[in-house]
């Protein structure tokens, strides 16, 4: 009976590590796809208890992860990354800056230098873009005016 066990034990590591290979993956994530695919809760618990100590697994790290993709790499907006957090299981951030530099940012990083002239059409591009990112519809306004303040007519 030990073995079958331990063998069950066995593949629950070794498919939580594939799985780790591919993608960051938080505690709750994890446990989720372990019991999806049949382990059973004391299997699943053991295989993510050996994961921590090993340094496998680690949801201070993935925090930290993924506050820096929706800081710097990715801006992103409050709401877009509460439900992402949320999603995985982890709590709300604590977020660097404010709301509109990070919105400054993306439109930075997505469209560069903005344009002297614009478009009523690139206009809305760039607020959809804004709020597909989870920013709210004041936020990207406001943003989109410091990105480029001859928008003034178009907002």
């Amino acid at each position: 009976m030990q073995q079958g066990r331990s063998e069950r034990l066995t593949q629950a590591i070794t498919r939580s590590l594939r799985w780790l290979r591919q993608r960051d993956l938080s505690t709750h994530e994890l446990t989720q796809r372990l019991l999806a695919e049949g382990f059973s809760e004391s299997d699943t618990r053991e295989a993510i208890d050996w994961l921590i100590a090993e340094g496998y697994l680690s949801d201070a790290r993935l925090r930290q992860r993924l506050i820096e993709r929706y800081n710097r790499e990715q801006p992103s907006g409050r709401l877009r990354i509460e439900q992402e957090f949320a999603r995985r299981g982890l709590g709300a951030p604590e977020l660097e800056g404010d709301e509109e530099s990070r919105a400054v940012r993306a439109l930075t990083q997505r469209f560069g230098a903005p344009p002297a002239t614009a478009e009523p059409r690139e206009v809305a591009r760039w607020f959809r873009f804004l709020l597909q990112r989870g920013f709210e519809s004041e936020t990207a306004q406001n943003a989109l005016r410091r990105w480029n303040p001859r928008l003034d007519d178009h907002l």
